[in-house]
């Protein structure tokens, strides 16, 4: 899936240490650990997966294939 990084979330990916290609190797990959839709909006999936023994949660604006922001689980 080739998605849009928004400007947030490159600043949360470098705040939070993990890179582009990591997210876009798991954009690629698929196989979600956990895929849902926000219920406050329709078009925004919540999808979780574990990069290097970490989880994070990606919110993924569904209509833009843009990515909105990314933070570990805790």
């Amino acid at each position: 899936m080739d998605i849009t990084i928004s400007e947030h979330a490159r600043k949360r990916m470098t705040e939070r240490g993990v890179s582009e290609d990591e997210i876009r190797s798991a954009f690629n990959d698929g196989n979600w650990e956990r895929f849902a839709i926000s219920e406050t909006d329709d078009f925004v999936a919540l999808l979780d997966k574990t990069i290097n023994g970490k989880t994070w949660r990606f919110v993924l604006n569904m209509e833009t294939e843009t990515l909105i922001t990314c933070y570990p689980r805790r």
